[in-house]
């Protein structure tokens, strides 16, 4: 875990995080970012949530079980954590939007706080920034590839170009080279002027936001950038650091 959310005069953003393998996710090492030390991060507080990072439709279902996350989710709010994500972009949209939606608020009215996750964040930043066509870089298989691709139509976001990488674990997500991936993918794709989506929070991308813009020519919202934007917006966090959130920085719509 990361800081103490009892330290007095402290606010603590609470983050539920999968379980599934790696040591180095970006989560746990915020507090050591030049962000917190200047004071633009609150206390972030990680809970994991044990999961053998299948990316399977099964699985995530049963993982995004709101008894699950509960279970996690409430030694984190006792020990003061204001807001909390779901920060697991597969777990929150494989059962589509209305299913996301019922997620978050069977979490609030168990835990008394406000709560989001990771689809849901996409969803919001989406609608703050005005976004209705968008592509996406995907480290899923196909078949939850389309699971997002129908939850963003749900949301009114068509999806015109799409990759899937087929990582059918967590850990291969997190081995990928993004920024290579994303070269290749805006080669690729280089007449389109769509923002471009990368979801799943195993790919740590908080420093490579700026790199992965400049690279696309376009812009890029990533699983862990929206995820944080969002629970900034939900505990009305003051500041919002510019090198993690960029094109949501200032948006709060």
């Amino acid at each position: 875990m990361i800081g103490d959310c009892d330290m007095p005069m402290k606010r603590c953003l609470g983050i539920l995080l999968p379980e599934d393998g790696p040591p180095d996710y970006e989560w746990y090492e915020l507090d050591e970012s030049s962000a917190f030390r200047k004071g633009n991060l609150p206390l972030i507080e990680v809970g994991k949530v044990m999961s053998d990072g299948h990316h399977e439709p099964a699985a995530l279902l049963a993982l995004g079980a709101t008894d699950r996350l509960s279970r996690v989710a409430e030694p984190l709010v006792r020990d003061g954590a204001q807001a909390l994500v779901w920060a697991c972009t597969s777990g929150s949209f494989i059962g589509g939007l209305e299913w996301a939606k019922a997620q978050a608020n069977e979490l609030e009215k168990d835990l008394g706080v406000p709560v989001t996750s990771t689809a849901l964040a996409f969803h919001d930043a989406l609608s703050a920034l005005g976004y209705r066509h968008v592509d996406i870089l995907s480290p899923y298989p196909e078949d939850v590839t389309k699971q997002l691709v129908g939850f963003l139509y749900e949301s009114n976001v068509l999806v015109e170009n799409v990759k899937a990488l087929d990582c059918t674990y967590a850990a291969d997500s997190h081995q990928l080279d993004i920024v290579e991936e994303v070269r290749a993918f805006c080669a690729e794709h280089g007449s389109s002027g769509n923002p471009l989506l990368i979801p799943d929070t195993a790919i740590n991308t908080l420093e490579l936001v700026e790199t992965m813009n400049r690279q696309a020519g376009r812009g890029v919202l990533t699983a862990n950038q929206v995820s944080l934007w969002a629970g900034l917006k939900l505990m009305k966090w003051p500041r919002q650091p510019a090198t993690y959130l960029n094109c949501l920085a200032g948006s709060s719509r």
